[in-house]
């Protein structure tokens, strides 16, 4: 995603503070203390908003990031799973999260079968080494005769 402005909405951010129904000295008092005098208008006057800032005023207003930064019409506009549930930063696209559960499952059986295999395989070895070494000592007793 890639933000059009460095600065505050405060349009975006009256909307908001609005939309929780609050004042816009309630949400002063919430976010610099009880015996405030800054209001809401010192995003303007002081622009470069830090991150902590910004964090507390989407903590305070239940708001993402990108909503906070990206300022758009819409409270909540963001969404964190887009249609069809594709989650946001994920590699897979339209898949079901039931369909992944049984694949997940399948795939779990296909590894424990393939252990089992294994340690069938590890026995025969074991035997066969066994056997070799019977073969071998019988080998050695009737070449001295």
């Amino acid at each position: 995603m890639r933000y059009e402005c460095v600065n505050v909405n405060l349009e975006f951010l009256r909307k908001a503070i609005a939309s929780r129904g609050m004042t816009e000295r309630q949400f002063a008092i919430l976010m610099w203390g009880e015996d405030t005098h800054r209001t809401i208008n010192d995003f303007l006057r002081r622009p470069n908003t830090t991150i902590e800032t910004a964090m507390k005023v989407c903590n305070i207003l239940d708001i993402s990031l990108d909503d906070f930064f990206g300022g758009s019409d819409k409270i909540g506009a963001s969404p964190f799973i887009v249609g069809n549930q594709n989650i946001i930063n994920s590699s897979v696209i339209n898949q079901d999260p039931k369909s992944l559960q049984a694949e997940n499952k399948a795939l779990r059986l296909l590894i424990k079968e393939k252990d089992e295999r294994i340690n069938d395989l590890k026995k025969v070895k074991d035997e066969l080494g066994t056997r070799l070494d019977l073969a071998l000592k019988l080998g050695q007793n009737s070449d001295k005769k």
